[in-house]
């Protein structure tokens, strides 16, 4: 069996995906998400993880648009981490 993983998104979370909307991986990968908590399943984590990762090809920063101090930057990065 699969292990879960969750991802929380807050309402401001989904204004700010869809503000950023398909312009990075990050973001696209995110649009089909409401505000809520997901269970997903390792499968569909690591789709998730691999377009966080293809932003960074080229050395540039994890998630492009997100300012890196808000709250929703550290959640998807712990997400991120937790991806085992």
């Amino acid at each position: 069996m699969s292990t879960p993983y969750r991802l929380e998104l807050h309402p401001e979370d989904v204004l700010t995906i869809s503000f950023v909307g398909p312009r990075y991986a990050w973001s696209e990968a995110l649009l089909r998400f409401d505000c809520g908590v997901h269970e997903l399943a390792e499968h569909e984590a690591w789709q998730i993880a691999e377009a966080f990762d293809r932003d960074t090809h080229g050395g540039h920063a994890m998630f492009p648009l997100l300012d890196p101090r808000s709250d929703l930057f550290a959640r998807l990065l712990a997400f991120r981490e937790a991806i085992v």
